[in-house]
């Protein structure tokens, strides 16, 4: 990219000329640079991608505005990082679950630093909600097979099916 500042013949020009050079103004100066490129159509992988981070992007704003949400992820942050790159990162990423089976119970931990709203065990007799106990979600085991599902105060779902009995 070339900056023209003081060339009388191509002060001011904005355009393409001869479909190789494209004359744009920038803060006051005449930059030349290659004509830009087509890109093909975005894919639908890009686009999910691009709504997951809008997504993310919305409740870290609205989290930093809440001052019990911004006490929390500044307290979780790394020393590098702000309240609002910590609320994003959790937005953005879904939590990572580890589920066993302990005593007939059924045990939901996460792996990050998620903040989990809310546990539903599902089997195809009952649904029902885990309850926090000993720093992990526990629930009495109904049957087997049967579906976790986790949801994080971001809005994230993740959903782990349990098809086979698992114990520790």
């Amino acid at each position: 990219m070339a900056v023209s500042e003081h060339n009388v013949i191509t002060k001011g020009a904005t355009g393409t000329f001869g479909k190789q050079i494209v004359f744009r103004q920038r803060n006051g100066k005449t930059v030349m640079c290659a004509p830009p490129c087509k890109y093909p159509p975005k894919t639908a992988k890009q686009i999910a991608n691009q709504e997951r981070f809008k997504r993310a992007n919305d409740f870290a704003k609205a989290a930093i505005k809440d001052p019990e949400k911004k006490a929390y992820y500044q307290s979780i942050a790394k020393p590098t990082q702000t309240a609002f790159n910590a609320a994003f990162q959790d937005a953005y990423n879904k939590p990572e679950i580890e589920v066993s089976v302990e005593n007939e119970t059924v045990i939901v931990k996460t792996k990050a630093k998620h903040r989990i709203e809310k546990v539903k065990i599902i089997t195809p007799k009952a649904t029902g909600f885990a309850v926090w106990k000993n720093n992990r979600w526990e629930h009495k085991l109904v049957e087997i097979p049967f579906t976790v599902v986790v949801y994080d105060i971001a809005g994230n779902i993740c959903t782990q099916e349990i098809s086979q009995e698992i114990r520790t």
